[in-house]
């Protein structure tokens, strides 16, 4: 637990607001989770902090969270105006509170940033890796995501990225030094080993991948690749897609009975299976810091991922890659590592050590209440 080791700066007065993600409680992706894991502790810390939540988002709509206040206001739920239709109801609201600081997490969501700062309401954004690359997004709104990095950069009182190779290419284009804070992991989870009954599954007998299934997430060269592989063992996927069922539907469609399905899951299924598994997996093309890496080397400690330089960087020489969007050498790297485990179990623990120097939430929530006292001066 954080000690209120700011209150010579009066920190512990001030009143922050984080506005759009979700909401919380977490039930969605890693960055509600980082909402969460960081508001909790926030409070902890004696700031009085508030989460706006999307309201048809939750059916049960919690006052507060772990003494974390909450305030649901409604959303246009659509893929191009869910965020930002929120986030502007959420922005009118958090101006007539008065908020001390304001964390604005989404590229999109920076537009606002200049009325936030007009209004005399400093604004801490945080931009979500390269946003604007996503396969999912058209060209109108690449184009808007790409000129919401101006606003976060030059309005915001800090920008904050999540990956040091993401800050180099901001600082580079913009002049502006970004603020880095990763994604934090959770090693000391509640376990729940009914959940291996539940999917048919043994201990060490699958290994596993969690994510959302959108494209750059590779999660089709995933299957075509697994299918592939010499192993009795097991893929468990995790995850789904909500606004492109027909995408999630043609990744179900393999008739590998090695591969299975479980949906969204959260929480102490999902950590479970994660713990159970022989290893982490996944074929990403597109990466910021990712949350669902991290819990993996958190949780169960090692992965066997795509070299994208993102991924690298957040290993930090641990784990093991193959070459991104080749499936040859990921059924190459799968075939030795199903078939060798004892070999890399000695790599659990450095990769924990990488995780308890550089990821822990307590780290990360210090570094945001660092840069509240840097804001308020």
């Amino acid at each position: 637990m954080l000690a209120c080791r700011q209150v010579a700066l009066g920190i512990c007065a001030v009143k922050i607001a984080i506005l759009g993600s979700r909401g919380i409680p977490a039930s969605y992706g890693g960055l509600e989770t980082s909402v969460q894991e960081t508001a909790v502790r926030f409070v902890k810390s004696g700031i009085d902090t508030t989460v706006y939540c999307r309201s048809n988002y939750y059916r049960d709509r919690l006052p507060t969270y772990d003494g974390v206040k909450l305030v649901h206001l409604p959303t246009v739920k659509s893929k191009k105006l869910d965020t930002i239709t929120h986030t502007f109801l959420s922005v009118i609201h958090s101006v007539l509170r008065g908020y001390d600081v304001v964390i604005l997490y989404g590229l999109g969501n920076s537009i606002f940033i200049p009325f936030c700062r007009l209004l005399g309401m400093p604004v801490i954004s945080v931009v979500d890796g390269a946003d604007w690359e996503r396969k999912k997004w058209d060209a109108f709104a690449k184009w808007f995501l790409r000129t919401c990095r101006i606003f976060a950069v030059r309005f915001s009182n800090f920008y904050v990225v999540d990956n040091e190779l993401l800050a180099g290419e901001y600082f580079r284009k913009f002049g502006v030094k970004p603020v880095y804070i990763p994604y934090g992991a959770n090693a000391s989870v509640d376990y729940n080993r009914n959940v291996l009954k539940k999917f048919g599954l043994e201990e060490r007998e699958y290994i596993i991948f969690i994510g959302r299934f959108v494209r750059e997430k590779g999660v089709d060269l995933l299957i075509e690749s697994f299918e592939k592989v010499r192993t009795d063992k097991k893929l468990v996927i995790v995850g789904g897609n909500d606004t492109d069922k027909a995408y999630e539907e043609k990744l179900k469609s393999t008739r590998d009975d090695r591969i299975i399905f479980t949906g969204f899951l959260y929480g102490s299924e999902c950590d479970s299976l994660l713990k159970s598994a022989l290893f982490y997996t996944s074929c990403s093309y597109l990466e910021g810091t990712s949350p669902s890496l991290l819990s993996a080397m958190a949780v169960n400690g090692f992965a066997v991922v795509s070299d994208i330089d993102e991924n690298k960087e957040v290993l930090k020489g641990t784990c093991a890659t193959f070459r991104s969007g080749d499936p040859s050498d990921y059924v190459e790297k799968m075939n030795h590592y199903l078939n060798n485990a004892g070999h890399f179990e000695a790599e659990r623990q450095k990769t924990r050590e990488i995780v308890n120097k550089y990821y822990t939430w307590e780290k990360i929530t210090e570094d945001y209440i660092r840069l509240f006292e840097e804001t308020l001066k």
